[in-house]
Order: structure tokens, then sequence, then C-alpha cells
């Protein structure tokens, strides 16, 4: 588990993980909203504004603006920690959502879990590139074409299915940390919830760390959607 070549691709399924996790707990949590899925919340808004829903679209609109300023921030701070951006980046979302923790456990509201729709914006800046797919992103629309584009070049000749696996890979991360989050949610509430997130990010913070070498080369190559 642990080999140069499946370092990346075990740390980019965890954060996905941690993604689809969060996007369940704020769906829950916050009556249909996402705290990752920014495409499913903009839907959402178009829909409240069509219907008047003005109180809502408030929260709609904070939730997607702490999206962009998440990645406005992750790139900031990927830019300024260079090679070391994994651990900048996820140490920073590790911040974030212990604040996210402390202002639910103080009875803020729904307003609670906008630090961790700016750790979801800021974890985009820690994707990696594995057999030439592009993953660990918090969104997986991008993964599921990229998959099915793999399975066309592979059909005729031009790529190995390895690319179209690791696409696949993330978005099955992607849904059983949502399953994950949802089942843990309904047993334990949010607080521990976004504890049990919490701590898996400290830990690839601590992966990051530790096998850096060989997690920031495949970055090198990074690419866009």
């Amino acid at each position: 588990m642990f080999r140069a070549g499946g370092r990346p691709l075990l740390f980019a399924s965890f954060a996905t993980i941690v993604a689809g996790f969060v996007d369940a707990v704020g769906y829950a949590y916050l009556g249909g909203l996402f705290l990752s899925f920014m495409s499913g919340n903009s839907t959402r808004l178009g829909i409240q504004l069509a219907d008047g829903q003005w109180e809502v679209v408030l929260v709609t609109l904070s939730v997607i603006a702490s999206f962009i300023l998440g990645a406005l921030l992750g790139t900031l701070v990927a830019d300024a920690a260079q090679e070391w951006k994994l651990v900048a980046v996820l140490g920073s979302e590790v911040g974030l959502f212990a604040l996210a923790m402390v202002l639910t456990a103080a009875g803020i509201g729904k307003l609670s879990l906008l630090p961790v729709a700016v750790a979801m914006g800021m974890q985009n800046n820690v994707h990696q590139v594995i057999a030439g797919a592009d993953i660990g992103k918090s969104f997986v629309t991008g993964a599921l074409f990229g998959c099915g584009q793999a399975l066309a070049h592979w059909l005729r000749g031009k790529e190995r299915p390895s690319e179209a696996l690791a696409y696949a890979g993330s978005w099955a991360s992607f849904v059983a940390g949502a399953c994950i989050g949802a089942l843990l949610l309904a047993a334990a509430g949010l607080v521990p919830a976004m504890a049990a997130a919490c701590l898996l990010l400290a830990a690839l913070t601590g992966l990051a760390f530790l096998f850096h070498g060989h997690l920031i080369r495949p970055l090198a190559r990074e690419g866009g959607e």
C-alpha cells in the first residue's frame, strides 16, 4: 500500500473521501446545500431566486463565496509554501475544521459550517496526477467525464485502463465518504462527525509530511480540470 507509486493514489483517495464525507454532512445539516459541490449549490441558488426564498439565498451565496475564498487562500498558501504546499494547505484545512467544530458547539447555527466550505475550496490545491488521471479534488463530475474519456482512449488503444480505473476509484472514494458521513452524522451528531473528518485531515497532513518526496513529484504534472 505504501509503495512509492501507491502513496499518491492513497493520499488522493482519502482526500476525496473527506470531500464526500463533508458534502453529505453539509447536505443533511444545511437542508440540501453542499460544502464542496458548487454546481449543485448554483442550481439550488437559481431555484431559490425563482421562488423568492431570499433568506435561503443569502445562506447559499455565503457557502459559494466561502468556497471561492478557500480557492483563493489555498492558491496563495500553495504558492507561498511551494514544495511543502500539501502540508501547508492540509494543515490550514485542519484549523478550519477545528474552527467549525468550535462554532457548532457554540450554537452559531448553519453559518458554523462556512469554514468547512473554505477548506473544501482550498483542498483542490492538493490533487494528484495518477496514471494520467487528475484526482483528489473536492468534486467528481470531472472524474466521471475523465473516466468515460479514458475508456474511449483505451478502446482505441491510446491509453492503458489504469487511467480510467484511477478516475473510477476517485468517484468511488467520494461516494464512500458521503456514505460514511451520512451514517456518522445520523449516529453521533454534527460535532463528532466534524471531529472525525478533522482527524482524517490531520492524518493526511502527517502523511504529506512523512512521504513528502513521493507525493510532491506527481503534482509537478498537475493540469486543469
